[in-house]
């Protein structure tokens, strides 16, 4: 029997559904390594049930705390691809992102990054200061 979400709202409040990143941190990331967890988490979160992307996301992290490549932790070969290519060029895409003018453009040129998971990351990376700017799909 589904619950529609009375669960989620008791144990997380009012703010449960207000976004894929309800709850999460907005504040702009300092380094590489935090920046690049945050696409890494938007893609493993992408088109997948919250539960899915996280378990995935860890997955995905602890595989590459070991110096292997996302591919242990993720069965989707494209996106898998696209997390370990973020991984090994964080310095060099948190440098472009930190330059660019604009972000949002920015964040749709990184892999596997499309046009909705762009806005979800937006918010993720602190771009967006409302919960009014969000996208629709």
């Amino acid at each position: 029997m589904p619950s529609f979400g009375l669960e989620e709202t008791m144990r997380y409040g009012a703010h449960a559904f207000q976004g894929d990143a309800s709850g999460v941190d907005t504040i702009p990331p300092e380094t590489a390594d935090e920046f690049a967890q945050l696409v890494i988490e938007a893609i493993c979160h992408a088109s997948v049930t919250p539960d899915i992307g996280r378990r995935t996301f860890e997955r995905c992290m602890r595989a590459l705390a070991v110096g292997s490549t996302a591919r242990v932790g993720f069965r989707h070969p494209a996106k898998a691809e696209a997390i370990d290519t973020i991984w090994s060029e964080r310095e060099h895409l948190f440098g472009d992102y930190n330059a660019s003018p604009d972000k949002l453009r920015f964040l749709a040129t990184l892999p596997w990054v499309g046009t909705v998971t762009k806005h979800s990351l937006a918010r993720r990376l602190g771009i967006y200061a409302e919960h009014g700017q969000r996208a629709v799909a």
